[in-house]
């Protein structure tokens, strides 16, 4: 697969505040179960791939942050609005 820039935490923001019909303030840090499948789903739409993530992966995802480490990784980009030092 080419590497593909991951979506960026506003973008995140964005899709979950969407998704929770709730202005993007009003998200929180912390990612649950139902949100992060709407996220996995919209990726596999959004980059037309299937994200083949294991119970490890799955595991770490439960912040923000850790759901843009976990994506960059997969898709095999980087991050691009957070400094590698803040990762």
């Amino acid at each position: 697969m080419t590497a593909q820039a991951p979506p960026t935490r506003n973008e995140l923001v964005e899709l979950l505040a969407s998704y929770g019909d709730r202005p993007p303030g009003e998200v929180p840090d912390r990612v649950d179960s139902l949100e992060l499948a709407w996220i996995i789903h919209s990726m596999e739409e959004r980059y037309e791939v299937e994200l083949d993530l294991d119970d490890g992966q799955l595991a770490r995802m439960v912040t923000l942050d850790s759901v843009l480490d976990v994506l960059a990784a997969t898709l095999g980009g980087e991050p691009h609005d957070r400094p590698a030092a803040h990762r």
